[in-house]
């Protein structure tokens, strides 16, 4: 499916809309010119009515059109003036000798009021023509004139013709056209440069994405100077995107190579021990030995293929919590005294500092895995003959669990702390004397609490002292 561009559709809805509302705009401006020149023209006809209207009178009773013979004055205007004089009551008409027999439509208001309508004239052309209910004026005998009602109502139209006023219109009608065929060409020009240099940009940045392939995926994309300020975020945003992802490909790139390295040292040591008891006969006690040892080999690789399991797992949030009443105390204590010949090994001691806290819950085999990982943790890496310290404590239903221990070595910074929670790290440091260690545990831990809704966090408590905590709701 091909998919309509922002340029197009820049260019396709900026050019309608355009045209729209000049159209619009100018339908709009000829109908009020033509308006206007209509106000006039019925003004004009208004003025000549109203004067000839009054010549409509009565003597001895009878309806004198005295503007009849006002227009046989002047033979100039007897071709042109067309009057129509009807009588209400009787329905005849008087005209003038423009009009011949043809008849103007007798169209009115109310008394007095003039009432303007178009009209076709007697030789087939448009015209306009105001009518006016009027009564005819009576002469009284003192001189005064003015209107009787008792007399009969007459319907008094004037027409006139509308060439002129047409000829106008249609001009200024082409007029219009032209000047806006010509307005909207110069727009739809300026329109497309304009899109057009404003989508370079587009494109640019377009191109630039497209040709992040292979090696090149986290090579930023350049943010020129006169680049849009709406694109310079995007392109700022995306850089740093092209940044996380060529450092995600770095760590995968780590990752795999230290799973590697971790999963052939017990490998290797497997083989070596199966080697060396094929190589020649041995005594019954000796294979048991040198099994007992590879099953020891066997047993770390299957522990580091299952927390990979579950590292992959929790990453993709496929594993469920099953939440339950947990006993932090025993739980930690259970922990404690399964590293119990580890712990003779080195000559550790723990001082306990568990707060009278039931249960919490939670999560019961993924806070053993925390519990596990921290006390292995504090366990492999505490100087030797030294005291780790296990505290709990709860308040406002926030429980804390904080494993403290001693270790070898100089301060370490808040940089290299963080980095306890990155998979597969060690500094040389503090993390070396781990043993066979794949170095996931803390990552691990910190995925884990994370499914449970809490934090880890590691602090260096003095020079030679550094504590994980780990916070949870209850």
């Amino acid at each position: 499916m091909r998919r309509p561009s922002i340029r197009a559709r820049l260019l396709v809805w900026t050019t309608f809309l355009t045209t729209v509302i000049l159209v619009g705009a100018g339908i709009i401006l000829y109908k009020s010119v033509s308006r206007t020149l209509y106000q006039q023209q019925d003004q004009l006809l208004d003025e000549a009515a109203t004067v000839v209207m009054i010549e409509v009178e009565v003597k001895n009773g009878e309806i004198y059109h005295e503007w009849k013979e006002s227009l046989e004055t002047h033979p100039w205007q007897v071709s042109k003036t067309l009057i129509q004089v009807t009588d209400l009551q009787s329905g005849e008409s008087v005209r003038s000798a423009a009009l011949g027999e043809f008849n103007l439509e007798n169209r009115h208001g109310e008394l007095g009021e003039r009432f303007f309508y178009n009209l076709l004239l007697p030789d087939g052309s448009t015209g306009r023509a105001v009518g006016i209910l009027t009564l005819p004026i009576i002469e009284h005998a003192e001189g005064n004139e003015g209107f009787d009602p008792k007399t009969r109502p007459q319907i008094f139209v004037w027409a006139g013709e509308t060439k002129n006023l047409q000829k106008i219109l249609n001009r200024l009608q082409r007029a219009f056209i032209t000047s806006g065929v010509a307005v909207l060409l110069l727009l739809w020009v300026a329109i497309w440069i304009v899109i057009s240099l404003s989508s370079r940009a587009v494109r640019t940045i377009s191109e630039e994405v497209i040709s992040r392939e292979g090696t090149e995926i986290g090579k930023p994309i350049p943010v020129p100077d006169n680049l849009p300020s709406e694109l310079v975020i995007l392109a700022e945003r995306f850089n740093a995107l092209l940044g996380k992802i060529d450092s995600s490909r770095e760590k995968d790139r780590d990752f795999f190579l230290n799973l590697a390295h971790e999963v052939r040292t017990p490998l290797a040591g497997v083989r070596a021990e199966i080697e060396q008891a094929l190589r020649k006969p041995r005594e019954n006690e000796d294979y048991r030995t040198r099994l007992e040892r590879a099953l020891e080999g066997t047993e770390g690789l299957n522990s580091l293929v299952n927390r990979l399991m579950k590292f992959g797992s929790l990453r993709r949030k496929e594993s469920s919590l099953a939440v339950e009443d947990v006993d932090i105390s025993a739980l930690l204590r259970r922990v404690w005294n399964a590293f119990g010949s580890r712990i003779e090994e080195r000559r550790l001691k723990v001082d306990w500092k568990l707060a009278e806290v039931a249960s919490i819950r939670s999560d019961f085999e993924l806070l053993k895995v925390v519990v596990s990982n921290l006390l292995e943790n504090a366990i492999n890496y505490s100087a030797e003959e030294s005291v780790i310290v296990v505290k709990t404590t709860m308040e406002s239903s926030t429980f804390s669990l904080i494993v403290e221990n001693s270790v070898d070595g100089p301060v370490v910074s808040s940089a290299d702390l963080e980095k306890f929670f990155d998979p597969f790290y060690r500094t040389d440091q503090i993390r070396g004397q781990a043993g066979n260690h794949a170095g996931l545990g803390l990552s691990f831990s910190r995925e884990v609490i994370g499914v449970l809704g809490g934090t880890i966090e590691v602090s260096q408590v003095t020079s030679d002292r550094i504590a994980f905590v780990v916070t949870l709701t209850a």
